[in-house]
């Protein structure tokens, strides 16, 4: 199958999906015939065959014998989303540490089946094949561990990652990529070469709380605007927070944000990069999530929208292959045309370079084409295990539970009914062996106690079924 006939495809199983999510497609009712939609879509009856096969592995679309494709009764939007409104913090900021640090505690415990964690563990698929490129590489390179990569990286690695981000729109020369040791990595680099200490951080709320430890780490002070399931970052709440000066620099997400999953809209990126540029305010993009889209087209990253009005600001575009590719092999990238030279003079103080032969493996991998293909599967799995697990939380979980409904990502975002609190339920999963990551760490100020994240990363297994299903009994029992 070729990438424009995979396109294709996905590009059908959408249009059918937002039918019905909007309704005009309502559940019982009839789905277009395949040839119908194949003549009105201008596609063939194979491309409209694999959209609904896609959707009926999904649940949203069910086959019955010589009579066609007919509306899931039991669609997956019958959850309401959660709330966009920030609720107040009750107790200080050091209480969100030691719930980190339990998180983190919980992650080395082998006994605990990970529910929180946004990690994909699809990415194992690749293990062989990444084995053999490794061994292929050590073949042809075996001095290679012992060589030196210096910032800004493996040229091979950053040409491939240049042109990646150039099919999304971005003119990116390899010089302006700097290899680093995942995003996070990139993001704390790019925090030291734009920000000063005791400088303000502006960003999102609820945001991954990695990005407000990395801020405390670094002596930094934030200011929060919503991100908002379903909608994406408050442009307007940006653009008031600029207004009252002071701000450094901004650390966004556009693409997924961890942990709501909102995609902010084309029109909104150019509308917060025209304030930024008002405000003559630099941008730090976490891009992490931006190839983990279930749509037919993926994302732009911001710096794909620039245009000659937003000059008066910059954009770090920040990714790696942790979520995709390699977990463990640590390694990503900052890309930025005006702050290259700098980011790679501050890789080179903190860790001298990356290893050299896993960026020559990723190298060869992402430039043999098996990338994309592997995308197409895991984007698949992920979409699917997204409709399983909100269904378990709607059968399983107290009524008036909201939940997210990502376009993309790994991650769920759960509000639970009033009067149950994140962080109890999270420290009763863990006595049950169940890893879950509770709201207030996703706050500077400790907020959203009434929200728990979890992780499509786990995939769909009997055990985690289980998992959800005692989970949900834990939140049935304390109310």
């Amino acid at each position: 199958m070729t990438g424009a006939q995979a396109l294709k495809y996905q590009r059908v199983a959408g249009l059918i999906e937002r039918q019905i999510a909007s309704g005009l497609l309502p559940a019982g009712g009839r789905a277009p015939s395949v040839r119908t939609l194949a003549r009105n879509a201008g596609v063939s009856i194979a491309t409209v065959n694999q959209a609904y096969g896609l959707l009926e592995r999904r649940g949203l679309l069910e086959a019955r014998p010589r009579s066609g494709f007919f509306v899931a009764g039991a669609a997956r939007h019958g959850l309401a989303l959660p709330e966009s409104a920030r609720p107040r913090a009750r107790r200080p900021r050091s209480v969100a540490a030691e719930a980190v640090d339990a998180v983190r505690a919980s992650l080395r415990r082998p006994e605990v089946l990970s529910l929180g964690s946004a990690v994909t563990r699809f990415s194992s698929r690749l293990d062989a094949r990444l084995n053999r490129l490794t061994r292929q590489v050590l073949r042809e390179c075996p001095g290679l561990p012992n060589e030196l990569s210096v910032p800004p990286g493996d040229e091979a690695l950053r040409r491939v990652v240049a042109r990646r981000l150039g099919m999304l729109g971005m003119a990116v020369d390899p010089e302006h990529v700097v290899i680093t040791a995942g995003t996070m990595d990139a993001i704390v680099l790019s925090l030291g070469v734009l920000c000063q200490p005791g400088d303000t951080v502006l960003v999102e709320s609820p945001t991954y709380f990695g990005i407000l430890q990395a801020v405390e780490h670094l002596r930094l002070k934030v200011v929060e605007v919503a991100n908002r399931p379903g909608l994406g970052i408050d442009v307007d709440g940006v653009a008031s927070q600029l207004a009252r000066g002071g701000v450094a620099a901004a650390l966004l997400m556009p693409n997924f944000n961890n942990p709501t999953g909102a995609l902010t809209a084309d029109r909104d990126k150019r509308r917060l990069l025209e304030v930024l540029a008002r405000a003559g305010v630099p941008v730090i993009e976490d891009d992490i999530y931006g190839d983990l889209h279930f749509g037919g087209e993926r994302p732009r990253p911001l710096g794909a929208l620039m245009a000659p009005e937003h000059a008066g600001t910059a954009v770090v575009t920040c990714g790696s292959v942790s979520k995709t590719i390699a977990l463990g092999y640590r390694i990503g990238w900052a890309v930025s045309p005006a702050y290259a030279a700098d980011l790679a003079r501050a890789k080179f103080c903190t860790a001298v370079g990356c290893p050299g032969l896993q960026q020559r493996v990723l190298a060869r991998y992402l430039e043999d084409g098996g990338y994309d293909r592997y995308l197409r599967q895991l984007q698949e799995a992920l979409a699917v295990d997204r409709d399983r697990y909100r269904d378990a939380i709607a059968r399983w979980f107290p009524p008036g539970t909201r939940v997210s409904d990502p376009d993309g990502g790994v991650v769920l975002w759960v509000q639970l009914p009033d009067g149950l609190d994140g962080e109890s339920l999270f420290r009763r999963a863990l006595d049950q062996g169940i890893g879950i990551a509770p709201g207030l760490i996703f706050s500077a100020k400790a907020g959203y106690r009434q929200y728990v994240r979890l992780s499509l990363g786990a995939g769909w297994t009997p055990a985690v079924e289980e998992a959800l299903r005692r989970l949900g009994g834990l939140a049935v029992g304390a109310r």
